[in-house]
């Protein structure tokens, strides 16, 4: 009797080794970051909304910050207080980010010519993401050095603090209906219409320089695939293991050297800047000022709507209400850089000056 030879394991997973090891590394970050993190902080300052908060960075103090002491111990433990909030998401990002570029170098990223639908469907995988716009940017990085689209990662940015559904639930629980429905409005558009456009403008006569993993802008150099599928499992592996590793570390230099300046750079604007006189009158300067240091001011995802409910209930103009929430957390000054580093210089100024004079104009309107 003729036996038939069968080969184990089987054909299709030997051929999918380097595609299954990634699924379990993107499920694994994924469900440890979402359910032992994410989601249980989001519905913990869910049930807090409206109540003090230790400062507009950060929403706990590993570092108690009194007004007795000297600036320089209120920066240094403001800057501790700021990494600790943001250390579990930027984490994350760091990890996804660079698994993002390990996938993107592996299977190159097949979308369309349209930027209005990409941005749209980078904008749909932020959603569930939910990490800080600060925290998106490794992410975002990871999509770009990848040779990803830019307007892909703009979506992503925008949409994972903004559009998580735990997120935008408390804006409309804690916001006026009027400020909240302005607020995804704008934003939507930002996604779907502006970003895009931006992008299309600037690309007009060439694609931008966007900075790739690749040390010469060459497609990427890996080893070329068995069309037989003969690679041990282990090697295959080791070989992800490396190429992921190699991106980790390029991904992570970066981000904890602009995590220690950000730091420091938003405890000094919370400690120095008068924000009481600042916020008692709402007068279109004033907004201005605000409006400038709320688009550089780096914080953890939903601090802009338990902030913005605070000033709310204490009494504070509204036009500085919906400004908070239209801007703090939306941008900053982490994600300039990153667009000023390695996409292009034109995009991160205009990016920057846009949600400046969205937060002002809605300011003013409210």
């Amino acid at each position: 009797m003729n036996a038939t030879a069968v080969s184990f394991p089987p054909r299709l997973i030997r051929c999918n080794y380097r595609a299954l090891i990634l699924t379990v590394l993107a499920l694994a970050f994924a469900a440890v970051f979402w359910f032992t993190s994410r989601y249980p902080q989001l519905f913990h300052k869910a049930q807090h909304i409206g109540e003090a908060l230790p400062s507009m960075a950060y929403g706990s103090e590993v570092f108690p910050v009194t007004a007795a002491m000297p600036i320089w111990k209120q920066i240094l433990f403001r800057s501790g207080n700021w990494l600790a909030g943001m250390r579990v998401g930027m984490t994350f990002g760091v990890l996804f980010g660079a698994l993002l570029h390990t996938v993107l170098r592996y299977y190159p990223l097949r979308i369309g010519r349209n930027l209005y639908v990409n941005s749209l469907k980078g904008a749909l995988v932020g959603v569930p993401a939910g990490v800080c716009a600060n925290c998106s940017v490794p992410v975002a990085c990871g999509i770009t050095r990848g040779h990803g689209r830019v307007e892909v990662a703009l979506g992503f940015l925008f949409s994972s603090p903004n559009f998580n559904p735990v997120v935008v639930a408390m804006t409309f629980t804690a916001l006026p209906l009027a400020m909240a429905v302005t607020k995804y409005a704008i934003l939507l558009a930002v996604i779907a219409l502006v970003a895009p456009g931006i992008i299309r403008l600037l690309e007009r006569n060439q694609p931008l320089a966007v900075k790739t993993g690749d040390a010469d802008g060459t497609v990427c150099n890996l080893p070329l695939l068995d069309p037989e599928c003969r690679e041990p499992f282990f090697s295959v592996l080791g070989e992800v293991a490396r190429e992921f590793g190699r991106n980790l570390w390029m991904l992570f230099k970066p981000t904890l050297t602009l995590m220690l300046i950000a730091s420091v750079a938003a405890s000094a604007l919370l400690v120095l800047v008068p924000w009481p006189e600042l916020l008692a009158h709402a007068t279109p300067l004033r907004m201005l000022v605000a409006a400038l240091l709320c688009v550089f001011m780096p914080v953890p995802i939903a601090l802009d709507v338990m902030f913005a409910a605070l000033l709310l209930r204490q009494g504070v103009p509204t036009g500085y209400v919906m400004l908070f929430a239209m801007t703090l957390g939306t941008f900053s000054i982490i994600p300039s850089v990153y667009l000023w580093r390695d996409v292009s210089r034109p995009l991160a100024v205009i990016l920057f000056v846009l949600f400046v004079a969205i937060g002002w104009i809605t300011g003013m309107v409210f």
